[in-house]
This record gives C-alpha cells, sequence and structure tokens, in this order.
C-alpha cells in the first residue's frame, strides 16, 4: 500500500500512475479535489489493485491525523510513504509576503513530520515500510527567487537524513 501527497499533478500523480501499474495498491492525497479525483480514476484504469483519494491539506496537523485514520480504516496499513507535497512562490525574497513564507514550510517541511508521525508507528510495529522524501536539486544549492522554497527542501533533506540515521539505530527492519 502506497500513500503519496501530493497527488493529483506533477510528480506525485506521475509516481502514483508508475505504482499502480507495477501492482501496488495507491492512496492519493491532495488539496484539490476534483484533479484527485481525476487521478484516482486514472490510477483504477493503471493497476489491477484499488486505488483511493482522500483530500487532505498536509499543513494542517490535526487534518493529517484525521486522514490517516481514515485511510487506514479504508485501504489498510501503509507500505510506502512517499512525501510529495510541495508548494513553491518563484518570487524574490523582498517580494515574498510574510504568509507566503509560513506556507511554503507548513506544506513543504512541518508536513513532512506530521504525516511521518501519523505512519512511522505503524511501519516500525511490523517492522517494515519505506518513507520516501522528494525534495529538489534547489535543497542542496539555493536558487534565486527561491530563499522559501530552497530553505524549505534543505530542511526536506535535513529531515530525510536524520530520520534515516534515527532508524536505523531504533528500527533497522
Amino acid at each position: 500500500h502506497i500513500l503519496i501527497t501530493g497527488a493529483a499533478s506533477g510528480i506525485g500523480r506521475l509516481v502514483g500512475l508508475k505504482m499502480a501499474a507495477l501492482g501496488g495498491r495507491v492512496t492519493g492525497w491532495d488539496i484539490h479535489a476534483e484533479r484527485l479525483d481525476q487521478t484516482v480514476a486514472e490510477l483504477k484504469q493503471a493497476g489491477r489493485e484499488p486505488a483511493h483519494g482522500f483530500v487532505c491539506n498536509v499543513a494542517k496537523r490535526d487534518e493529517v491525523y484525521r486522514v490517516a485514520a481514515e485511510t487506514q480504516a479504508a485501504a489498510g496499513p501503509v507500505d510506502i510513504l512517499i512525501n510529495n507535497a510541495g508548494v513553491v512562490s518563484g518570487k524574490r525574497f523582498l517580494d515574498l509576503p510574510d504568509e507566503k513564507i509560513e506556507a511554503t514550510f507548513a506544506v513543504n517541511t512541518l508536513s513532512l513530520f506530521w504525516v511521518t508521525k501519523a505512519f512511522l508507528p505503524a511501519m516500525i510495529k511490523r517492522n517494515r515500510g519505506h518513507v520516501v522524501t522528494i525534495a529538489s536539486a534547489a535543497g542542496i544549492i539555493g536558487v534565486a527567487k527561491l530563499a522559501d522554497y530552497s530553505a524549505s527542501k534543505f530542511a526536506a533533506v535535513g529531515f530525510d537524513e536524520s530520520l534515516r540515521v534515527e532508524l536505523r539505530q531504533l528500527a533497522p527492519g
């Protein structure tokens, strides 16, 4: 069972379609209900396994935990978590409204914590699972007009690296 955040477009949609074609049972989360419905229909055609979609704003911690429980009830435990949801503003630093900076970090960074905390304990208990963090080359080198995005992706890379080191100690399986 593969859960992909930001599944209704871009990388998330393409990864979902590939996973479904390879026989995976895919659940997509996205904030855009109509596009998510279209993607779930495509997932059902692409694969043999049932596909699910849940509207979820990953920037909202309580919503993540609620939708995670709904997801597991409907589709079973998650074996592969793909933290893919992301936003980009593409504006110069001094042109970025404070609210956009906060929104970028809420989606691109803080959501990694909420979504992973929602599914990782069950993976550890089963001694099985994968957590995938989609970042960007902008997470290892700064990019003009992407100060908020680049910083949020630097944080995503740090989150992923730290989690992997911690899991080698806590749950080597």
